[in-house]
């Protein structure tokens, strides 16, 4: 029989994660067959010989792929180059191997939902952040920025894409869509990069039709583990940084213009957040000749300007130098 989700997730590294990841899509109460599609990154942490012992114990349900290069280090998108194409259900599912889902029936009321209402194409719920550092408290992921909580309403709710745009972040781990849609559009999709694929996908998704919040704490997402794009964002060069903004910029324009401009309004907010990341870590010599990025810096509170001013003629290094100096005047004062 043919299964009705094609749960996919990517691994590299987690082997302390893998297993509750695993463990959270088997006992999942369906009254369908779903196929759990893993890829692993080339991982040498034992992530490997857990995946194999799955696939074994499971051989009709987990389906490991394993790589002899990694492929992210090269930009290859592996969800989509290595899972989807050979997903065989009706939906497909995500979560990435550090994270996991909390409750049973996850899968099966999202499914009910679609079913329901063949126009909705991506469906995803509320979930919990956990941070592996012990550093910060549990919370809600939903809404990830306090002021987005203008878009987010506490109950089950439909979002058109312009609404959709006003959430920076909601749990991948809760991802659900048809596949049908993910055939129909990854030819387009998949000519342009662009880093946060997760938002591209969501947005891409919901554009065909609408999103459908479920409001269930249904997925764990793990923060701060090591090898994260998060952890791996934080090390990378301003350059590098404004360049990964640019590129969602760039998507979020491309949307734009496929939808004819009918949710700009709401775009457009998006659009300026990654606007602002790409104008505070450029290195360009003369960025405010560009008219998108002068708007962004006009729009600043003079604070801020006079900010990005110095930061442009002072090095990164000296203003880090003259920080710990100060602060530790300080401490030696008291």
């Amino acid at each position: 029989m043919e299964p009705m989700v094609s749960i996919c997730t990517t691994t590299y590294q987690h082997a302390l994660y893998i297993e509750k990841a695993l463990d959270s899509f088997l006992m999942q109460k369906t009254n369908f067959p779903f196929e759990i599609l893993v890829h692993d990154d080339v991982s040498t942490d034992g992530t490997v010989e857990i995946l194999k012992r799955y696939a074994e114990k499971y051989p009709d349900i987990v389906k490991p792929l394993f790589e002899e290069e990694n492929q992210y280090s090269k930009g290859v998108p592996i969800n989509e180059t290595f899972n989807f194409p050979r997903a065989r259900g009706k939906y497909i599912a995500l979560c990435e191997g550090d994270d996991c889902w909390l409750t049973e029936d996850k899968l099966q009321k999202q499914v009910d939902y679609m079913e329901a209402h063949p126009d909705c194409t991506f469906c995803f719920t509320n979930g919990i952040i956990t941070d592996v550092s012990g550093q910060a408290p549990d919370r809600e992921f939903v809404p990830y920025y306090e002021e987005e909580k203008v878009f987010f309403h506490g109950q089950d709710h439909s979002y058109e894409l312009g609404d959709m745009a006003g959430l920076t972040f909601v749990p991948t781990a809760s991802y659900l869509f048809p596949r049908a849609i993910w055939e129909r559009l990854h030819e387009e999709y998949s000519q342009k990069m662009c880093e946060h694929g997760d938002l591209k996908m969501r947005l891409y998704f919901t554009s065909e039709g609408y999103g459908r919040y479920l409001h269930e704490f249904s997925c764990l997402y793990r923060q701060n583990v090591s090898g994260s794009a998060f952890q791996v964002w934080r090390k990378e060069s301003a350059e590098k940084t404004a360049r990964r903004a640019a590129t969602v910029s760039e998507m979020l324009d491309d949307l734009n213009l496929r939808t004819g401009g009918k949710y700009e309004a709401g775009l457009q907010p998006l659009k300026d957040r990654y606007l602002f990341v790409a104008l505070w870590n450029t290195t360009e010599k003369r960025p405010l000749s560009r008219p998108e990025l002068r708007r962004v810096y006009k729009g600043l509170p003079l604070k801020q300007r006079l900010r990005w001013r110095i930061k442009r003629v002072v090095p990164r290094k000296l203003i880090d130098f003259a920080k710990r100096t100060y602060f530790s005047f300080l401490r030696k004062e008291k």
